[in-house]
Parts: structure tokens; sequence; C-alpha cells
């Protein structure tokens, strides 16, 4: 599974917030199950920055979620962004290519 996550920083806080989805993502990969994950910008809204991370499972990525670590990054990060992060769970369909360790 993959879970997306997509944020607005409030202004100025830009560059915190990056520093958070990295701290969050280099934390995601210390746990059971985590694959690969990334922080992105979208082209056709750079306001916007958001992560990726690709799970085992669905257990292994709610199980992240409820991390102590976890929850406590998130409530910092929603210190500097606009509302809510918007959290997106997806299954991965098809065969992966090029995953590492796949």
């Amino acid at each position: 599974v993959a879970r997306q996550s997509v944020v607005h920083p409030l202004p100025g806080q830009g560059e915190k917030v990056e520093q958070l989805l990295d701290e969050l993502q280099a934390h995601y990969a210390t746990l059971p199950g985590f694959v690969l994950g990334f922080r992105y910008r979208p082209h056709a809204n750079p306001s916007e920055i958001g992560r990726i991370g690709v799970w085992h499972s669905s257990d292994d990525s709610n199980h992240a979620a409820s991390d102590h670590h976890v929850v406590a990054l998130r409530a910092r990060l929603n210190a500097l962004i606009h509302g809510e992060h918007i959290e997106r769970l997806m299954d991965i369909e098809g065969k992966p290519h090029n995953l590492p360790g796949a």
C-alpha cells in the first residue's frame, strides 16, 4: 500500500514543514514494513508539499501512523500548516518494477 500526505504550509513555514516531513520519512524508514518513501512538490501547485510512503501492508502503515514519535511529529507539523493535512491510503495494483529488495 501507499500512503500519501499533502499539506499546505503557513506563510514562511515551508522549510520547517519540509524538515518535519523529512524527519517523519526518516523515522518511518526504521519501522517494520516500510519499503520506500519520498517528499515531493507538485508542478501544478508548488504551494503544496507532499509525502508518499510505500508499505508492505495496510497493517504496517497503520501501525506506523500510531507510533508515538510519529504522532508527536505530526502534532508539530499541524501547527505549521493550513487546516488539516490530506491523507490518502492507496492499494498498489499490478506488479511493481525496480523496487529495492523486490
